[in-house]
């Protein structure tokens, strides 16, 4: 039975004198086909309780092992938007809970298989730096011509989260049991970039870059490699579009130290020999579906285990 064919309880207001308190709030991206990372999360619990959030791009579904499940809309925007308006609401209380971000990631056809799985230990911002234009700079035209942007000259810190060892670790050791889907039509398109590993989907670890603007090919490429340079944290292993946001928001609220973004990869970021930029955008239908599924297999033994074994405490710190 799928979450569309069910019922699903009928969103009630939050009450602030008995507030929800989820042990883990699981953000997704999108909820309408073809895109739907919410769908499998709402497929694999009994959902029992749901609350409409002012604020909130959609309700907050509530599952029977007290894993909370909302989306955040796609993009920057919308992803801090969604989620401080689930921090500051006091029907919601978020103290004890860990926050994860899951869902679909575009990567490099040399990093790994589509379909992967990576858990992040970085999120880079890739919209906060400066991009020249040196066209009327003679002496500028050859470094124009090889990397057209730089660091952000103004900037109070390094745009860039560094995700806290423990949780990263105790994911990694969970989404390591998980058997990972595979998929024939997958593996054929795979085979059409002469650089990709010739094997199914693995579990990865390291940088994801989040940015709003939906950049392609191998030009940017090697600028977003360029950025994760500068802050330590290269080579990346997934790109996005929201959780640099939900870091942002969570640091605000002093919630960052729970933080935890695992994307599966469900297209290359440049086209495959013979194939132009649009037509390779969206990757293939098999990959997205694969994506979309492996992030939520692996999703979910990770935020179970982050309940179980609380690596940072925090059910003992109530």
């Amino acid at each position: 039975m799928t979450a569309d064919s069910r019922s699903l309880p009928t969103p009630r207001a939050p009450d602030p004198d008995d507030p929800l308190r989820p042990d883990a709030l699981v953000l997704t991206a999108a909820f309408e086909d073809p895109l739907d990372e919410r769908r499998p999360w709402l497929e694999r619990y009994e959902i029992t309780d749901a609350l409409a959030i002012p604020g909130a791009e959609t309700p907050v579904y509530v599952t029977d092992a007290g894993i909370a499940v909302t989306t955040t809309g796609i993009g920057k925007s919308d992803a801090a938007t969604t989620v401080t308006a689930t921090l500051a609401n006091p029907g919601l209380d978020l103290e004890s809970a860990y926050v994860v971000s899951s869902g679909i990631a575009g990567s490099s056809p040399e990093t790994t298989a589509l379909g992967s799985v990576a858990i992040a230990d970085a999120v880079v911002d890739w919209d906060r730096k400066h991009r020249w234009d040196h066209r009327s700079d003679a002496d500028e035209a050859e470094r124009a011509e090889d990397r057209p942007i730089d660091l952000l000259a103004y900037r109070p810190r390094d745009y860039v989260h560094r995700l806290e060892g423990s949780v990263v670790d105790c994911a990694l050791e969970a989404a390591r049991t998980v058997d990972l889907c595979e998929d024939d039509d997958t593996r054929e398109y795979q085979r059409r970039y002469p650089n990709a590993p010739d094997s199914g989907p693995t579990i990865e670890r390291g940088a994801t870059v989040c940015g709003d603007e939906f950049w392609h090919g191998p030009r940017y490429a090697r600028e977003v490699e360029w950025l994760c340079e500068q802050y330590g944290v290269a080579p990346y292993v997934t790109t996005q579009m929201e959780d640099a946001a939900t870091a942002t928001a969570l640091g605000r609220f002093g919630l960052s130290e729970r933080y935890l973004s695992v994307r599966a990869v469900s297209n290359y970021d440049r086209p495959a020999p013979g194939e132009s930029v649009t037509e390779s955008f969206d990757g293939d239908p098999s990959s997205l579906s694969l994506a979309i599924d492996n992030a939520a297999r692996v999703g979910s033994a990770v935020v179970e285990a982050l309940v179980v074994t609380d690596p940072l405490d925090l059910c003992g710190a109530d």
